[in-house]
């Protein structure tokens, strides 16, 4: 009936619609507090006098909340649903918010000049440090999972000197020393700001007596060769042009004892069921888009690229360790001969 195929669509047009405005309100409701307030029932009134904002804003925004399904209501009083009591009390809750911050501030405005990108208008440069800050607070959503898979990569479980290659803030670095007691790490790093946060996560780990953070470009700083079993790239890979690829990895690989390993962690761009039915065949895809629409940044490698450069490296074994599931993050990994 024609009245069926109408509300059909129109509701398929509706949810197409609904992401992007719930991320606005998801956002709000963190930022301001007002959904840890809303552990418990609260009117619009006694909500807005708590938290000390606009009562006719507040009023609207609890009232989109529970279009939007975040929000229970029951007599005039809104309590958070399911999915946001979730959200708050997840263990990677954190990181959860950091990718709501990273669609809102990084992934939006990028995707917004897409009409005119495609036309041939000048790509942008990348913010740099507070993207990238976003970007690896939001990573440690998969930190747990990466480092249980770091575990299964050849080599990798027996390092005892470890190099983290543009180390970010450390967190990997951090967690590997602390899980390893006998490991000594190096990271480095070419913001001297992110480098100095790096040093504070050492030392609130405790093990900044066996990890070292440097400053600098990895491709000319003066790294010992021959030195370091295990070597990460945790995804920074974008950051180089594919025709510099093979030159970071022979560069690393100069610095790895025998049998030592490379491990590049990555995103991987996926089409089958099992991505599309999770949802992060669209997330990885949209990250892709979003590094391609910057002139500074490169697209996510296949695997199969990857694992080429390594090979023109000099790398003696190379494969592939998946991180998720559907396999949309995983470490391509390499092998100096022994």
């Amino acid at each position: 009936m024609p009245w069926l195929d109408t509300l059909r669509y129109g509701r398929r047009f509706a949810a197409t619609l609904a992401a992007p405005l719930r991320l606005p309100l998801l956002r709000a409701g963190l930022e301001l507090g007002l959904f840890e307030v809303l552990r418990s029932p609260h009117t619009p009134e006694a909500l807005a006098s708590r938290q000390g904002l606009a009562p006719d804003l507040v009023a609207g925004f609890l009232r989109a909340a529970h279009a939007h399904r975040l929000l229970d209501e029951r007599e005039g009083r809104y309590a958070i649903g399911g999915f946001v009591r979730w959200l708050l009390d997840a263990p990677e809750a954190a990181a959860l918010h950091a990718m709501l911050d990273q669609v809102e501030l990084s992934y939006a405005p990028a995707l917004a000049r897409l009409v005119e990108l495609l036309k041939g208008a000048e790509r942008p440069l990348h913010d740099g440090r507070e993207a990238s800050r976003r970007t690896a607070l939001a990573s440690r959503a998969v930190e747990p999972r990466a480092l249980a898979a770091l575990a299964r990569v050849p080599g990798a479980r027996a390092a005892k000197r470890v190099l983290d290659v543009g180390c970010g803030q450390a967190t990997y670095l951090a967690e590997l020393l602390r899980r390893r007691r006998d490991a000594q790490g190096l990271g480095v790093e070419l913001d001297p700001d992110v480098a100095e946060e790096a040093r504070r996560v050492l030392r609130e780990a405790e093990v900044w007596r066996r990890g070292e953070i440097r400053v600098g470009d990895f491709m000319t700083l003066e790294l010992p060769a021959g030195s370091f079993d295990l070597a990460l790239l945790n995804n920074d890979l974008h950051y180089f042009a594919p025709s510099e690829r093979v030159a970071l990895f022979r560069r690393v690989l100069e610095r790895l004892r025998p049998g030592g390993t490379l491990a590049v962690q990555t995103p991987v761009v996926r089409t089958g069921p099992l991505s599309r039915a999770l949802g992060s065949a669209a997330l990885v895809a949209s990250l892709d888009l979003v590094l391609l629409a910057h002139r500074n940044l490169h697209g996510l490698p296949a695997p199969s690229e990857v694992e080429e450069a390594l090979r023109e490296a000099g790398f003696a074994e190379r494969g592939r360790t998946d991180i998720l599931p559907d396999g949309s993050a995983a470490y391509i990994w390499g092998r100096a001969a022994r």
